[in-house]
């Protein structure tokens, strides 16, 4: 299975690049974006990509991928709001249309949020920018699947690049032990490690529906005979 990755430096990116470097039955993992992860790997290959309104430049590299890993994005609060959707729905959409043209039975999986509104009709701005990416996402591709954890914890030893996001994970981590046994985890917290089990398992089974909210993709990530 060949395995293309957008966002690999990222966090979520790096659970995805990491879970496909494990995995025994992926052969290749192509990494698209402006800097490489800093791995090296003799499944792991680069491509150094800067304009993500323009996909031609890569040729054939995409057209024998067998599924798409995107966790490319911004938080809504780093930016204003055109250039949240730009980068939100914009660069995921060119991205998407052009891996449809040459390989849309490849298996397409974005990373939205919890509380991704897919009516796009509601209140929250990203909330229906999210919800317009999914729902693209999931008309282009009949393998097209959309992931809404919750607080996500680093796994891989990765940090955030977010400060207050490692913030977050510092203060939320002790209470992991709490959480599981009082039962609440699997509704509202997975890690990047159990992202990138979920996304492979998808590739290689689908799953019953196309959006997987945090219980489904802490399902998704257990071990499955």
């Amino acid at each position: 299975m060949k395995v293309a990755i957008f966002g690999a430096s990222g966090l979520i990116g790096d659970g995805f690049l990491q879970e496909s470097l494990r995995a025994h039955d992926v052969t290749e993992v192509l990494t698209i974006g402006r800097t490489p992860s800093g791995l090296t790997h003799p499944k792991l290959r680069h491509l150094t990509h800067s304009d993500f309104t323009d996909f031609t430049g890569l040729g054939n590299e995409l057209a024998d991928i067998d599924a798409c890993f995107w966790a490319l994005g911004v938080s809504a609060s780093l930016v204003d709001a055109a250039e949240y959707e730009r980068i939100t729905y914009g660069y995921t959409s060119i991205a998407a249309q052009y891996i449809a043209a040459t390989r849309p039975e490849a298996t397409f999986v974005y990373v939205s949020g919890g509380g991704t509104d897919s009516t796009e009709q509601g209140r929250s701005r990203w909330a229906r920018v999210k919800g317009r990416t999914e729902n693209l996402i999931i008309t282009t591709f009949p393998k097209g699947y959309a992931l809404r954890p919750g607080f996500v914890l680093p796994a891989h030893h990765k940090r955030s690049n977010t400060t207050a996001y490692r913030w977050g994970a510092t203060a939320i981590t002790p209470l992991i032990p709490l959480l599981r046994r009082l039962g609440p985890a699997p509704a509202l917290i997975t890690d990047t490690g159990q992202l990138g089990r979920t996304a492979l398992h998808l590739a290689r089974h689908g799953w019953p529906d196309h959006v997987l909210e945090n219980r489904a993709i802490t399902a998704a990530a257990a071990p499955h005979p």
